[in-house]
């Protein structure tokens, strides 16, 4: 009977885990909301698994495990971006860019705190298949050997993990542009950190097994082998630290590491009050004194005040910050509005800590370290309380030492991936920070009769129902991402606004799209735009034409200035009546006043109608684009030369005057 229970767990139990192996895998697919849906799925499968099937004993320590702090603290980001998210009955509440939206779409819209809906419904997503990661691996990891296989697995994730840092670093691609080899590296150097505390944990643990006599002398193979590849884990993985981060970076790896070997030593010499007293004295000395030594920018927001890169747009961002935020993920969608112009190749990388405070606000950004500062507490205190297993809540102490000095210094963290593998991590921590021993304790003391034991009972019970719930969830947004994919695709909120508007030849545009992506975005959205809008029953299979596709996406995105831009020049080439070409145009300036690919197409839509002529606002704004593309970006000459000679007469004349500030030469051609 015992054995056929086993085989039963372990029918439930290997599924489960293998679906917690693959979510991270499947982080490199997460760009997109088809491949987001697949992890969502992936997680629900795993989550609801363990919630139906799963032996009581395993959901009733993690009911104990999840005390009611830790649930609120779970729970409080999904309901600050629930509350970002739903309508605001009261005028004048939310942000103003849902009130200017409604007047340029000439419909009403609801206002939000948030000022992209799909971003925000997108992280909460993701958030939703972060909790439901660390839930399961706590649930899953309450079993010794168990923990322990998670344990290696992660240290294997993260040697990979910064074997390729090291192999991107001396061999970068010749595809990627900087930016983007540079945010690869931060984002693996994050993994990396985690790797380095990860192999410090498998060492310590290696060590402790060979101090353990085993009654034969094959008992001690096993743990040296360990020892050694956590060695050279921990090797690879400080390497890849050493190259790809900053000094900053480096004092938080060595700081996270000391609070684990803080852990063992107090163990080992100074078990004691007036031992540990001493031990974290040290810490807390070396903690301020490592300040000292890193250079921190006294002059910018603390959030930033640690970053090397500059943050221009991001200090604009912070004075302008709500109290509630502007909404979760909603940070690429305002950088086009505080950027500097030109720098469209180079987007500018913040620091978590900023991010969360542009995204959630302050108050936000605050109770998450209030958080994070009780869980390293909590979990100093359970490893130094626990027997042999003591590593896993060290391991989570360390690391709750190390993120927030990460997060004021790098924008890594956030990373979905590296955010999959910290839930996997504080599942792995929190699931062994109590031995079966204490969590039988537990279970005792709260046995009694009457209304307590109902209570118990009850406890026993909501655990299984919470992970139920949560799968629903997964389940839910995933059914919502497959019908946005299916109802709008991915093309209409990643695809750039550069389409062909008969007013320049195909070759013009191709010499303005000066980048390969941004040629083929080109090509399929001018292909995809010409047969939808020639098509009469395009809407009738549930798919919508192309400008009701870009309306209904700034119905949910109101800050994409090259949507704005594209619903400009459809409803221009079609003489749409119910549309104002002049009030499109204008809310793409105000959108992205600074991204220099937009100007071919603005500058074309603009001057192929009399309306700029007899609007002085839209007449500088024309203006200012000539002025920029004729200063930085000398291969929109041809198109400007294009949109010249198709002008109708006052356009001709509006173009001459505009130009000839800057260089009357400038329209002779080449």
């Amino acid at each position: 009977m015992a054995a056929a229970a086993r085989d039963d767990d372990s029918m439930i139990v290997r599924p489960a885990m293998l679906s917690l192996l693959l979510a991270p895998s499947s982080l490199a697919m997460a760009a997109t909301l088809q491949r987001a849906a697949v992890v969502s799925v992936l997680l629900a499968t795993a989550t609801l698994t363990a919630a139906f099937f799963l032996p009581a004993i395993n959901i009733s320590r993690l009911g104990r495990l999840l005390r009611p702090f830790l649930m609120m603290s779970l729970v409080a980001p999904a309901l600050w971006m629930v509350l970002q998210l739903v309508p605001i009955p009261v005028r004048g509440l939310g942000h103003s860019i849902w009130t200017i939206a409604s007047a340029a779409l000439n419909e009403p819209l609801a206002e939000r705190f948030t000022v992209d809906l799909c971003a925000t419904m997108l992280s909460f997503a993701q958030y939703n298949v972060i909790l439901s990661t660390a839930l399961i691996t706590a649930v899953l990891t309450v079993e010794k050997q168990r923990a322990a296989q998670v344990l290696y697995g992660l240290a294997g994730i993260t040697t990979l993990s910064s074997g390729l840092t090291i192999w991107i670093t001396f061999n970068p691609s010749h595809d990627s542009l900087p930016s983007e080899h540079t945010s690869v590296i931060t984002t693996a150097s994050i993994a990396a950190t985690i790797g380095v505390l990860v192999s410090t944990a498998v060492a310590i643990r290696a060590f402790d097994q060979l101090q353990r006599r085993g009654p034969q002398p094959r008992s001690q193979a096993g743990p040296t082998i360990r020892l050694l590849l956590a060695i050279l884990s921990l090797i690879v993985s400080m390497a890849a630290v050493s190259i790809g981060t900053d000094f900053t970076t480096m004092v938080a790896v060595l700081l996270g590491d000391g609070t684990l070997l803080a852990v063992v030593a107090i163990r080992r010499w100074f078990f004691g009050p007036w031992g540990t007293a001493g031990v974290l004295a040290t810490i807390a000395i070396v903690f301020v004194a490592s300040f000292t030594i890193i250079p921190i920018n006294r002059n910018a927001d603390l959030t930033i005040a640690l970053a090397t890169q500059s943050q221009t747009a991001t200090e604009r961002m912070l004075q302008d910050v709500g109290p509630i935020g502007s909404g979760a993920g909603t940070f690429n969608a305002l950088l086009p509005i505080y950027r500097e112009i030109g720098t469209t190749a180079t987007p500018e990388r913040t620091t978590a800590a900023a991010t969360i405070a542009i995204e959630m606000g302050r108050a936000f950004l605050c109770g998450l370290l209030v958080v994070t500062l009780a869980g390293a507490c909590t979990l100093f205190k359970r490893s130094l309380s626990r027997g042999y297993d003591y590593v896993y809540a060290a391991l989570g102490a360390g690391t709750s030492v190390a993120l927030p000095i990460l997060a004021f210094a790098e924008d890594g963290v956030l990373n979905f991936g590296v955010s999959l593998l910290i839930a996997v991590l504080y599942g792995l921590a929190f699931g062994q920070s109590l031995s079966s021993q204490q969590l039988l304790e537990n279970a005792s003391a709260r046995q009694s009769t009457g209304w307590r034991a109902h209570l118990a009972t009850a406890h026993k019970s909501w655990a299984r129902l919470a992970l139920a719930s949560v799968g629903i969830v997964l389940i839910a947004q995933a059914a919502w991402m497959i019908s946005q994919w299916w109802y709008s695709g991915d093309s209409i909120s990643t695809m750039p606004a550069t389409i062909s508007s008969g007013a320049a030849t195909d070759e013009a545009w191709n010499a303005a799209l000066m980048e390969p992506a941004r040629k083929e975005a080109w090509t399929t959205t001018q292909s995809s735009a010409a047969a939808q809008t020639k098509s009469d029953g395009a809407e009738a299979f549930g798919r919508p034409s192309a400008m009701s596709a870009f309306a209904n996406a700034l119905h949910y995105s109101p800050l994409r200035g090259d949507n704005w831009l594209m619903l400009a020049a459809i409803s221009k080439q079609q003489n749409s009546a119910g549309y104002n070409s002049a009030a499109l145009l204008k809310m793409s300036y105000y959108t992205s006043p600074n991204d220099l690919d937009l100007i071919p197409l603005r500058v074309s839509v603009a001057l192929s109608t009399d309306t700029v002529t007899k609007e002085p606002e839209l007449r500088d704004l024309v203006r200012r684009d000539l002025k920029v593309a004729i200063a930085r970006r000398p291969a929109f000459k041809s198109v400007i030369i294009a949109v010249y000679r198709s002008a109708s007469p006052d356009s001709k004349s509006l173009i001459e005057g505009l130009i000839s500030e800057y260089d009357p030469s400038y329209l002779r051609g080449p």
